[in-house]
C-alpha cells in the first residue's frame, strides 16, 4: 500500500509545463490582436477610400448642376436684355407717337379755326369705323346748311392715311380729274382748293 501512494511531485516541472503553455497562449493572442488590428486598418482604410471617391463624385455632380444653373441663368439673363431693350424701343417710339399725334391734332385745331374764319369752312366726320372714315366739307359757310350746295365728301383710309374724293354737290366738270389727282398724290389741301375754285366758278356763271 506504501508503495502505490509513493508520488513525487515536481514543482519546477509544473512550473515549467505552466509557463510554456501560458507563453504558447498568450502568442496566439497576441498574434490575433495583431491580425484583428491590422483587419480593423485595413477597413477602415477601405471605407475611408469609398468616403473620399463618394466626396468626389458629389462634388463633381454639384459642380455640373452648377455649370448648367449658370448657363439657365445666362440664358434667362440675356432673354430679359433682349425683352428690356424692345420695351425701350417700344417706349420711346410710343413716345414719338404720342408727340405726332398731339402735334397733329394741335394743327388740325389751328387749321380748321384758320378755316373757318377765313376760307368760311365747315366739315365733320360723318361716319367712322376701325379702317376708314367719312368726312363731310361745305364751303362758304362755318355751318352745315340744310342743302349741301358747294359740298365734299371724302373717303379717309386710317392705315394708310390717304383721301378718295367720293362727291361733290353739285357735281363738277372737273371732277374725274381732281380724284385722280388726288389719288396720286394724297394732296388733300391742294384737291380742296380745287374744288372750293370750282364752286367759285359755279357761283360766278350763276349770277350771270
Amino acid at each position: 500500500m506504501e508503495g502505490n501512494w509513493n508520488y513525487e511531485i515536481n514543482v519546477r516541472n509544473i512550473d515549467t509545463c505552466c509557463l510554456a503553455a501560458f507563453e504558447l497562449h498568450d502568442n496566439e493572442l497576441r498574434e490575433c490582436i495583431l491580425k484583428t488590428i491590422e483587419e480593423s486598418f485595413l477597413t477602415v482604410k477601405y471605407n475611408h477610400s469609398n468616403a473620399t471617391q463618394n466626396y468626389e463624385d458629389d462634388i463633381r455632380s454639384l459642380m455640373e448642376k452648377n455649370k448648367t444653373l449658370r448657363q439657365e441663368i445666362d440664358i434667362k439673363v440675356k432673354d430679359l436684355q433682349r425683352q428690356q431693350a424692345q420695351y425701350e424701343t417700344f417706349k420711346h417710339d410710343q413716345k414719338l407717337l404720342s408727340q405726332e399725334i398731339k402735334e397733329r391734332h394741335e394743327a388740325f385745331l389751328m387749321a380748321k379755326k384758320y378755316y373757318k374764319k377765313f376760307l368760311k369752312i365747315y366739315y365733320t366726320i360723318e361716319t367712322k369705323n376701325d379702317d376708314k372714315m367719312t368726312i363731310f366739307a361745305q364751303f362758304f359757310t362755318e355751318a352745315k346748311k340744310d342743302s349741301e350746295n358747294y359740298s365734299v365728301r371724302l373717303l379717309r383710309n386710317k392705315e394708310n392715311a390717304t383721301y378718295e374724293l367720293l362727291s361733290t354737290n353739285p357735281t363738277l366738270e372737273n371732277f374725274k380729274e381732281i380724284q385722280r389727282k388726288l389719288k396720286e398724290s394724297n394732296d388733300i389741301p391742294g384737291a380742296l382748293c380745287c374744288i372750293r375754285q370750282s364752286f367759285l366758278n359755279v357761283k360766278a356763271l350763276k349770277k350771270h
